[in-house]
């Protein structure tokens, strides 16, 4: 593995396209959790790798765990400026949706009500969080993606759970911001 991130920092084509297989849907997977928005996480995914791809050589290190840490981070720092421009604070409703759409797919509800609750939580808490419980990384790695310390990085995912667990337990019709 080693070798492939030295190939992926000297430009070699084949070496990007096997990191980006890798890390593709796991990203996608991410970046989908935290925007709620399946378009826009496909298209900030395909940014991510194409800074990936330019940006490659300036990676210092040739160790895995940091490379998929230095992947992330870019993926974080697109989803956080697309917050910024947009202001992403948006909210879907099962009620939306048609019923074929969730007859054919059972999962789909279940996935959309994880996408609205997320979107509950503010950012500062949602991107550890959906880090730590959507794509398992260890706190290690979280401290590492977000440049913060690990006891950071604990009582933010804490607090996360906690906002989720106090908006999950709101009276209905309660505000939830």
């Amino acid at each position: 593995m080693n070798d492939l991130i030295a190939k992926l920092k000297d430009g070699n084509e084949a070496a990007f396209k096997e990191v980006m297989g890798m890390y593709k849907k796991p990203i996608y997977n991410y970046l989908s959790m935290l925007l709620g928005n399946r378009q826009l996480a496909e298209e900030l995914t395909q940014d991510t790798f194409v800074r990936v791809y330019f940006k490659a050589h300036t990676l210092k290190t040739d160790q895995p765990q940091a490379c998929k840490a230095w992947i992330y981070s870019i993926a974080t720092n697109l989803a956080r400026s697309e917050f910024r421009k947009t202001k992403l604070k948006k909210i879907f409703s099962l009620s939306d949706l048609n019923e074929s759409q969730v007859s054919y797919h059972p999962d789909v509800e279940g996935k959309l009500l994880a996408e609205q609750l997320l979107a509950l939580v503010p950012e500062k808490w949602r991107v550890p969080l959906v880090m730590k419980e959507m794509d398992n990384f260890t706190f290690e790695e979280i401290a590492r993606v977000l440049n913060k310390p690990v006891g950071t990085v604990k009582s933010l995912v804490f607090r996360g759970k906690d906002h989720l667990k106090k908006q999950c337990l709101a009276p209905k019709g309660a505000s939830h911001v």
